[in-house]
């Protein structure tokens, strides 16, 4: 397995533990709906962030590049969304965000490289070849 192979891999896992987490931690607090100072549509938007990271982690290891470019996407979108409606949520320093945000760089630091190293589509016979 290449490199990048085994980068895609690792990021892909790094989405399904942020949407694993965030449902934990509704859990574990007790309300699967709360969004305490956020506005009322954040669970909404939570929970649609946790089936694309799903979508994501099948692209990841499936369709390398398209993968790659929602990944792109959903840490932009991800991003914005968190640090304008909901930077603090109830804390003075929120641990989630500042994880969400380093887990967002490493995706964009990656990004280049992992696609011009990864196929299209995965498939047994271009798990050694890479792309261009």
């Amino acid at each position: 397995m290449s490199a990048a192979a085994r980068t895609r891999v690792w990021l892909a896992w790094g989405f399904v533990f942020g949407a694993v987490s965030h449902v934990a931690w509704t859990l574990v607090n007790g309300d699967l709906w709360y969004y305490g100072p956020a506005p009322s549509w954040a669970p909404w938007f939570w929970y649609g962030i946790c089936l694309v990271d799903f979508v994501v982690f099948w692209l990841l290891l499936k369709r390398p590049r398209a993968g790659i470019a929602l990944a792109v996407m959903t840490m932009i979108t991800t991003l914005i969304v968190n640090w304008t409606q909901f930077p603090t949520f109830e804390y003075t320093f929120n641990y989630v965000l500042i994880g969400l945000t380093v887990f967002g760089v490493i995706v964009f630091a990656l990004a280049p490289w992992l696609w011009r190293r990864s196929p299209w589509r995965f498939s047994p016979q271009s798990s050694a070849h890479t792309a261009g």
